[in-house]
């Protein structure tokens, strides 16, 4: 059996499917007919408040009539109720039925009590604007006059009287005994009914009418309103829906560029290399790349595009196809960042630069020939040394100026010597208080992870930055690689 929490659950359940879908119209009816049911049953409520206090003798309303009402409003009503719960709004007929019992409910509740519920006209209107469809809102309008017309001439019969609209003939006495009702000291004073009607449509309905239809127009233009806040929602949501879709393939793309087979040079398995990538947003500026260069020489380059999103990443692109090209032309390292930079200059109207480590390793003379174009200086990690940053000398950025020439340097690696590489979103990771990483506490993750394998320190790293940062939100693109001479 269904609870009231159950079906809460399931109406947001079905929201949400609805807006995960781009469909925020049917989102709008499903909320709307749940606040509907919620308001027929308000009116209900109060419905009933009505009759214990016609029963006690508060109100003056004939009880036959007030116990008619109430068993007439729960046929109406509790039908719809049960249904509107078991369905939570989602099915499309749900909204003729519940303004309609709406409609109707309050017509009973005006039925009895008359001009002491003269806002309850205007009610069933009001709430029909929040399905923001004006034409539904006009139609509700035009049942609630009609039916509201016939409960008018009910009240007139059976309701409370209105002494504002009575008019007495000429010559007539009210006399009322003691324990008798105004009702019955006027029936013996010759109460015309038709003509107390006819007064009473002229002197109370007519201009509420005025004043309900003045409310109707005003009412048709919040429902205009509302749909066009809801097709904006809908087309905004399309929009937002393509753009993940597009981030998302922009996403695969850019992991599938970047390199991960293993192992990372076939034919020189004296050499470990492993890389991974985390980007702070669904794509980002970061790259690094490995490749044979011919039988003795391999290539390595980290490098960080500046900015961020799909800006980056797509100068990101560019720049990973460019370095890698000039480097496989067998050229020395300077050479290869200077033509690099020269490519990268040309038509970079957005002004966007790359800090880059390229580096040449000779598998026969063990000598790593490297240039930095201001990028983070890798650490490196000796057997029986601390962990320390490789000196060298730091040029220009990638596509910074044009005519930048760019120097190498060279660096001999020995046997068991390890090369770890990164991005400045390591050292500068941020924690709560927005204290960087820094670089000695890199050294020392480094240092006490030195004895693991490759893969192991690259994630015992990355650990100890998501621990550091404590649940704050990732900055900047995160990139690791490790170089690893074996025995």
């Amino acid at each position: 059996m269904p609870t009231f929490k159950s079906a809460r659950e399931r109406m947001r359940q079905a929201v949400a499917d609805a807006i995960a879908d781009g469909n925020s119209a049917l989102a709008n009816e499903i909320t709307a007919n749940v606040m509907v049911g919620t308001t027929m049953l308000i009116v209900f409520v109060l419905l009933l408040i009505c009759f214990g206090l016609n029963e006690i003798g508060v109100f003056t309303v004939d009880k036959t009539v007030m116990r008619w009402s109430v068993l007439a409003a729960s046929i109406v009503e509790l039908p719809i109720t049960i249904v509107n719960f078991f369905f939570v709004g989602t099915k499309p007929w749900l909204r003729r039925a519940l303004v309609g019992d709406l409609v109707v409910v309050c017509a009973i509740l005006a039925c009895a009590l008359g001009h002491n519920v003269t806002m309850v006209m205007i009610l069933p209107t009001m709430i029909s604007t929040r399905y923001f469809d004006q034409k539904y809102t006009a139609k509700v309008a035009v049942f609630t006059a009609v039916i509201f017309l016939a409960a008018a001439v009910l009240n007139g019969f059976f309701g409370v009287i209105n002494l504002n609209v009575y008019l007495f003939s000429e010559a007539v006495s009210l006399h009322a005994d003691a324990g008798q009702t105004l009702r019955e000291a006027l029936s013996l004073a010759g109460f015309e009914r038709s003509a107390y009607i006819k007064n009473l449509l002229l002197n109370e309905f007519i201009p509420r009418c005025m004043a309900f239809l003045a409310m109707s127009v005003t009412c048709r233009f919040i429902a205009q309103r509302g749909k066009d806040m809801i097709d904006m929602e809908s087309e905004k949501t399309r929009k937002t829906a393509r753009i993940e879709t597009e981030l998302d393939l922009a996403t695969r793309i850019q992991t599938s560029m970047l390199p991960c087979y293993t192992p990372a040079f076939p034919g020189h398995e004296d050499i470990d290399l492993q890389a991974v990538y985390y980007p702070a947003k669904e794509v980002g500026g970061d790259f690094y790349d490995y490749f044979i260069i011919d039988k003795t020489h391999v290539g390595v380059v980290i490098a960080d595009v500046s900015g961020k999103g799909v800006g980056a990443a797509l100068f990101m692109t560019i720049s990973k196809m460019v370095i890698k090209n000039q480097m496989q032309l067998g050229i020395s390292p300077a050479e290869a960042m200077t033509n690099a930079n020269r490519q990268l200059c040309e038509n970079n109207d957005a002004g966007l630069f790359v800090t880059c480590w390229v580096g040449v390793y000779d598998t026969e003379s063990h000598m790593m020939t490297f240039v930095n174009a201001g990028h983070n200086p890798p650490v490196l990690l000796r057997k029986g040394q601390a962990p320390c940053f490789i000196p060298q000398r730091s040029g220009l950025v990638l596509a910074g100026m044009e005519d930048t020439l760019y120097t190498q340097e060279q660096l001999e690696l020995s046997r068991d010597d390890e090369i770890f590489f990164y991005t400045d979103g390591v050292s500068e990771a941020m924690d709560r208080s927005e204290q960087l990483f820094g670089n000695a506490r890199l050294l020392e993750c480094l240092d006490k992870s030195r004895s693991l394998s490759n893969a192991e320190q690259i994630s015992g790293l990355k650990q100890d930055i998501d621990r550091f940062a404590d649940g704050q939100e990732q900055f900047d693109d995160i990139t690791i690689m490790c170089m690893k001479i074996n025995e």
